[in-house]
This record gives C-alpha cells, structure tokens and sequence, in this order.
C-alpha cells in the first residue's frame, strides 16, 4: 500500500515537474515575450551600464520578432559599435557564468571541443580554428596573444543551445578584421545573430549536420532487436516521462533501451523509479557511459528512435539516428534545430496523447521510411565541410584576401575530429604552434573512460 502511495507520488512530482519546470515556462512564445518586456522595462530603470547591458543582451534571447526585438537591437546598437563594443570585455559584461568571481581568467586556455582546419598561410592568408561552444569562446577571451591570434586565425564556431548566450557574442565583436563565423543551432535564430553584424556572421549549418554516415553500419530492418531506443541525457528536460506514459498503453514484450549520462538527481535508477511511478509494463534496458561506438552500434539496431525534448539545441542524436537507417519520432511543441528534418522519409512529429499510436505505427511501418537515404542527400559532414569551406573562401576572395588553400574536412564523432587521418598529422605541428605562439591548447578526447578519469583528477 504504502509503495502505491510512493509511486503515485513520485509520478505526480515528474509529471507537475515537466509542466511547471522553469525553463519550460520560459520558452513558451508568450511567456518569453513578457519576460523579455521585463528585462527591457529594468534595463531603462538601471543606473548602472554594465546592469543595463546585461539585462538587454538577455532580453534579446527571449524575442524572435516584432517590436520586442527591434527594441532590444536598437538598445544595444549603441554598444556594438567598433568605437565603444570594448566595454562587454573591460566590465565583463556575460563572465560570471564563465568565470567565477574568485577565478581568473586562463592565460594558456585548454579548448576541449576545437580543430585546427587551415594553418596560416604567407601573404596574410589566415588559418580557421574551428571551435564549438560558448564556453570555449569565452577561454580564448583571456589567451595571451588574443590580438595576434585573431589577426592571423579566422574563428569558426558551433553554438550549442537555441537562444545562444548572446553575451558571449557581444564579447567576441570587434576583436578581428574578419567576421566570426558561428553557426545556427535552429534557424529561428538567425534574427538575433543580425543584431552582432558585421562582426558576427551566422553560418546555416547545425551542429547535427556534422555527422559521417561511414561510421554507421545499419543492420537490415527485419533483424533489428531494439523496438525503441532514446538516446538522451537522464536530465528531466529530456521528457522521458512522455515515453514512460505512451509505453503504458502499448505491449508489454517490446524491447526498449534508453542511453544517456548520468548526473546527480539523475541517476540511472531515477529513470527507473520514474517508470514504474508510470506504471510501465516492459522491462526496460538503461545504460549510461557508453563509448560512442556502442551508441552507434544500438543506433543501427534500432527500429524506432524517440526525442522528446521540448527545447535544446540542433540535436545530434536525430541525425546520427537518420545515419542508422532509423525513423525518428519528435514532439510537435519541440524548438530543436533537426525537427526541420523530420519529414515523411525520415520519422514523424506527434503530440503527447499520440505518440504511442505514433510509435506503434512507426514500428509497423518501419521499412517504410528511408533516412538514410534522405541524410545523404541533403547533410553530411563532407557536405557540410564544402559548404564551410565554400563560405570562408568567397569571403577571403570578396575582401581582396588571399585562398589559396582549402579547409581540412571535419565531421562530428562526439566532438570534431579530420574526416582524413592524414590533416591530423600534416597539421599536427600548427597544433602544436597554437599553444607555443599563442597560449591555445586544444585538448584531445580519448574516449568516455578517460574523459571521466580526467574530471575525477581535475576534481580531486
């Protein structure tokens, strides 16, 4: 009686969660609209210049379009100008998230997600490093040669949310002669990214568009084991109560198997507590720490793949899926960057009180769709490289600078690693140039164990 008690309880916690989680509310269209009003409101009460910015460039995340924006672009127009943008950086306007304030800024930053893909050439010809996140980009802000870094490098970034943190961006304008190329994580953001021209220049390319179908061997449809597979963080935000509450009403003999990463609150036996709160009749495989071959390995032995998040970036998973040969179920609410994917090739968009007849027909109808095919086509890391290659090169040509050598091919493979062995080792001295030169390490991943033991060490 009493473990009755519990698990309704427990189920109605996660569920009162999901509805009411702040960062849900937040991003609702109408909510964010009247937060982002607020901040504007608080920024013309502020007496403080450096509080005044940080409530704008905050505002700025939470308008689309419309009047809000506008209002928010003009504010901090001002501010972006070449003769007066030094402030996001002298009053360290966006650093408390980076930098705690009993923390310095590294001089020899480590960059744990970069690639060098053109060292730098004679006759000004820059190089490109290309380097993913936000908090990477704030480490480059404390390098001990920045100003030489940026006159001899063009900057190439992955942003990994949608909104971005524009005050990361605010803190790059004006440091080079060129633009910093960042790409989109979803393609509503392309407004905001104006609001930093000329110095910011979005690149239509995710995050997701990364991946390299050689790595995927998809086994044949009728001899796949796994039914539905979810792969996600074990965080709330990812949803898998929604998953949990469709699987309810479906039979009990589909294999299911949700990987993910583990953290605290969110533990693998969490997950588990959630679905028998659900009342889940499968049994259910949970698996945490995979090494990204054996995510793969699950991927192309899947059927089905669920992606319930209501918000995030582009989302890798959905096209690592497509690369499997695997349809992907999606949220009709969801704001993330693939769901523009998602089409009758490659999976479905559903609403909470269908996605079980949505999974149950996805699986009936597997053979039918074709994503595989359909990633080929239209994303690739091969074709995401010529499309980034083709956008650095006319830019250098348009301003009258020299190209005279192509971008080395990049693909993501859990962080950006050389399509072709054979950049790694001819550009392996210009790596290491980078640290002696100009204070930049870029730090190498191993593997899932290692990256483990090295936050152990840093820890203890």
């Amino acid at each position: 009686m009493m473990e009755r008690f519990r698990q309704k309880t427990r189920k109605l916690r996660v569920r009162l969660y999901s509805r009411m989680e702040l960062r849900t509310v937040l991003h609702s269209h109408a909510f964010s609209a009247a937060y982002g009003w607020l901040l504007l409101a608080a920024s013309i009460a502020s007496l403080q210049r450096h509080v005044r910015l940080q409530l704008r460039i905050v505002a700025l995340r939470r308008f689309e379009a419309g009047a809000g924006l506008a209002l928010t672009q003009w504010g901090l127009r001002k501010w972006l100008q070449l003769e007066s943008v030094e402030v996001w950086r002298d009053e360290r306007i966006g650093w408390r998230r980076y930098y705690p304030a009993d923390a310095g800024v590294s001089r020899e930053p480590k960059l744990k997600t970069a690639l060098l893909l053109k060292e730098p050439r004679c006759c000004g010809e820059k190089g490109v490093l290309y380097v993913s996140f936000e908090y990477n980009w704030m480490k480059l802000l404390g390098a001990r040669e920045r100003k030489k870094f940026f006159e001899d490098y063009v900057l190439v970034g992955a942003s990994s949310s949608s909104p971005s943190d524009y005050a990361v961006f605010a803190n790059l304008c004006g440091l080079s002669d060129d633009p910093i190329f960042i790409g989109i994580s979803n393609k509503s953001d392309i407004p905001q990214y104006g609001t930093f021209s000329p110095y910011i220049q979005p690149i239509p390319i995710m995050a997701c568009d990364w991946c390299d179908p050689e790595f995927y061997r998809p086994r044949p449809r009728e001899q796949r084991r796994v039914d539905i597979l979810m792969v996600a963080h074990f965080q709330r935000l990812k949803r898998h109560w929604l998953l949990f509450e469709a699987l309810r009403r479906m039979p009990k003999n589909l294999n299911v198997v949700l990987i993910g990463r583990e953290s605290p609150g969110c533990m693998k036996r969490d997950i588990l507590r959630q679905a028998r709160a659900f009342g889940v009749p499968q049994d259910l495989t949970v698996l945490s720490g995979l090494e990204i071959d054996e995510v793969m390995a699950y991927q192309c032995d899947a059927k089905v793949s669920a992606i319930l998040s209501k918000r995030e970036g582009s989302c890798v998973a959905v096209t690592e899926a497509f690369f499997a040969d695997t349809p992907v179920v999606m949220m009709r609410d969801a704001h993330i960057g693939a769901r523009t994917y998602i089409n009758n090739k490659t999976g479905e968009v559903t609403s909470r009180g269908k996605l079980h007849l949505s999974l149950a027909e996805m699986l009936e109808s597997s053979s039918t769709y074709s994503p595989r095919a359909w990633a080929f086509e239209h994303i690739s890391a091969r074709r995401s490289s010529e499309r980034l290659n083709t956008i650095l090169r006319d830019h250098s040509l348009n301003v009258g600078k020299p190209w005279t050598q192509d971008i080395a091919p990049l693909c993501w493979r859990y962080v950006p690693r050389y399509l072709g062995s054979q950049d790694a080792e001819r550009l392996k001295p210009s790596v290491e140039e980078l640290r002696v030169r100009y204070g930049v390490e870029l730090e190498q991943f191993v593997s899932e164990a290692d990256a483990r033991r090295r936050n152990r060490v840093t820890a203890g």
